[in-house]
């Protein structure tokens, strides 16, 4: 299946809107999408999700030769798929000329930086050493499939443990996950992929390029940078040339987002290994369910809190604020019985409810009550009648009950209506009416 051709409108509204700091998805020039890094139940299984984009890697391991150049060095190998899931129009079984592209650059950022320990992969000299190999399969692409995929990469590798070995002589013996502690891979340097894209003859750049943009820019910009600001890597690619001043200017932007990425990583293997540590149930499900669908909901239903509370403290900020039409929504099953000689509105059978916090953004009201709500018909028919008797007759019925019979309802006296087999007998005095 052939790509999408653009036509010259889509073309120009892109080109005239970046000429006047709008983007399609309301983001600012310099502004990049949100990431979210879940975790696989086995070690260095990630799934990377980029606004909407989504890479899933692995990395395994098995034991192999050394290459003759370097006999105490371990290897490693690293293989993107772009495949019909991504895109439709990417063929399934062969590499296209953008996942060759993919591979060149990745190896370029974490294989030719020398990221990676090497050395301590080598398990017997000349003989027998670790082979690491990276797959990463893109789920989604929406643009800038670099960075997601860069990210998903040495997230796997950083989250990954080989298993323990014993050498006994010319005998190598693998240990199992239960028999042995499995043991991390040693990283240098963490680097990361940053892109741009270039539009208006070389003049402006704008940060984490969405499908459509990529498509309509005239070049792109992908720096491999690590934490502490060196370059380890460097793509230019387009028909037009880029100043070296705009050069330096996203050079400098790409050292802060590297900086913000590899915290994040590192706070998110954190917070998994502690996670296990626990006993926590881990993996994609309860990533899922932790993540994905409350991030989701936050960003397509934009949930505000405005009168509640949440963890004591009062809701200030704009997240915090919930809409009239949804407090409306929720108080709308509260019965109110009016009284007519008191003049308040005063709940009935309202049982008290908390705030139970869902993410960052959203809430839910729950009832704050022991008592079993599972009753049976028998339970259920007597707490009607018992509430039934609770509630007091209002005058205005009792004087339109009169009004039938014919017989005007005297004050300072006890009035008794008589009727009919089917109704019953109301008695009033003074303080009913």
């Amino acid at each position: 299946m052939k790509e999408t051709v653009l036509s010259n409108n889509e073309k120009s509204f892109v080109q005239r809107a970046i000429l006047e700091s709008i983007r399609v998805d309301g983001r600012k020039l310099d502004e990049f999408r949100r990431l979210r890094i879940s975790f696989g139940s086995e070690w260095g299984l990630v799934h990377v999700v980029l606004g909407e984009t989504r890479a899933l890697a692995r990395v395994t391991c098995e034991v192999v030769q050394p290459k003759a150049t370097r006999p105490n060095e371990g290897t490693l190998f690293i293989n993107v798929e772009l495949g019909p899931m991504a895109a439709p129009h990417f063929d399934g079984g062969r590499q296209s000329d953008e996942s060759v592209h993919l591979n060149r650059i990745l190896e370029r950022a974490l294989k030719d930086s020398a990221c990676v320990d090497l050395e301590s992969l080598c398990l017997v000299a000349e003989e027998k050493v670790w082979n690491l190999r990276i797959d990463v399969n893109v789920l989604n692409h929406e643009g800038n499939v670099i960075d997601c995929c860069s990210i998903a990469a040495l997230t796997a590798l950083a989250h990954f443990k080989r298993p323990d070995i014993t050498v006994d002589g010319e005998n190598v013996i693998l240990h199992t996950l239960e028999e042995k502690e499995p043991i991390k891979v040693t990283l240098f340097h963490y680097p990361i992929c940053v892109s741009y894209a270039i539009f208006n003859k070389g003049t402006i750049a704008i940060a984490d390029p969405s499908y459509l943009e990529e498509r309509v820019a005239e070049a792109k910009m992908v720096f491999g940078i690590n934490s502490y600001g060196e370059l380890c890597g460097l793509h230019l690619g387009g028909i037009t040339l880029t100043s070296a001043d705009l050069l330096l200017r996203t050079s400098v932007k790409a050292s802060k987002r590297a900086r913000v990425l590899v915290e994040k990583i590192k706070a998110a293997i954190l917070k998994d290994a502690e996670d296990r540590d626990k006993g926590v149930m881990v993996g994609f499900p309860e990533g899922i369910e932790r993540n994905e669908v409350t991030v989701h909901a936050e960003d397509r239903l934009q949930v505000r809190l405005k009168n509640f509370k949440l963890d004591g403290s009062k809701a200030d900020t704009e997240e915090d604020i919930i809409e009239d039409s949804d407090i409306n929504e929720i108080t709308s099953n509260v019965d109110y019985v009016q009284s007519e000689s008191a003049g308040t509105n005063e709940p009935m059978d309202q049982e008290p409810a908390v705030i139970v916090k869902c993410g960052d953004n959203g809430a839910v009201l729950v009832p704050k009550s022991d008592t079993n709500h599972w009753l049976t018909e028998e339970e259920l028919r007597g707490e009607e009648e018992a509430r039934g008797s609770k509630r007091p007759k209002s005058s205005a019925k009792v004087a339109k009950k009169t009004r039938l019979q014919g017989k005007p309802a005297t004050t300072g006296q006890t009035s008794v209506v008589a009727d009919c087999s089917d109704e019953e007998t109301v008695t009033l005095t003074s303080t009913d009416l």
